[in-house]
């Protein structure tokens, strides 16, 4: 099925374009990314329907791929390892935000977790995605703490155990998605920018 999407579209968007070898496989790459993230979606969505953790889910989507967004991290090599991770992050992370109850303290004991984690190895790239420039890891970095603060705040103000459960899955997930063992785990490079020419 995904190869007959790939093939499909990659067919109708080179027809009337001169495309080299290399702008084709870059258009079946990302044509590969965008059918395993619909794919992905979709099928979590009918779970998390069937679980009744839709606000869960999407409070924990929102929560996590924000601070992701700048922290980077670890990401699956293969489309099986892809399905292997992310089901237990949102379908259980999810079912822990709607049934757990976390006693006071715990929401700040991640949070300081996290927020180290952050100041030492954020962002965490990876040998496909090198932040080579000093300059965009420093911005990544503050960006990263900033949202860690305001998710601080939230956690400080709100007396809703939804919103600051999400919020402790999110910090919990994402400081082991950038911690140096997850990727010594896995095989994958860490700080992959030592391996490039230092640039501004």
């Amino acid at each position: 099925m995904k190869e007959k999407f790939v093939n499909g579209l990659t067919n109708f968007i080179t027809k009337n374009k001169d495309c080299d070898e290399l702008k084709i496989k870059t258009i079946r790459y990302g044509l590969e990314g965008l059918y395993l993230s619909v794919t992905k979606f979709i099928v979590i969505f009918i779970i998390v329907i069937i679980c009744n953790t839709l606000i869960e889910y999407l409070l924990l989507l929102v929560f996590y791929l924000l601070i992701r967004k700048y922290s980077f991290g670890l990401h699956a090599t293969s489309s099986l390892a892809c399905w292997l991770t992310t089901l237990p992050i949102y379908v259980g992370g999810s079912l822990i935000i709607k049934y757990c109850i976390f006693n006071h303290y715990i929401p700040y004991v991640v949070w300081l977790f996290a927020f180290i984690s952050f100041v030492l190895w954020a962002p965490a790239d990876t040998p496909k995605r090198p932040l080579i420039r000093k300059k965009q890891r420093k911005v990544q970095k503050l960006k990263t703490c900033i949202i860690c603060f305001i998710y601080l705040i939230i956690l400080i103000f709100s007396n809703n155990s939804t919103l600051n459960n999400a919020i402790i899955i999110s910090l919990i997930v994402q400081a082991v998605m950038i911690n140096p063992l997850i990727y010594k785990l896995t095989r994958t490079r860490f700080n992959n920018y030592q391996y490039y020419p230092n640039k501004v």
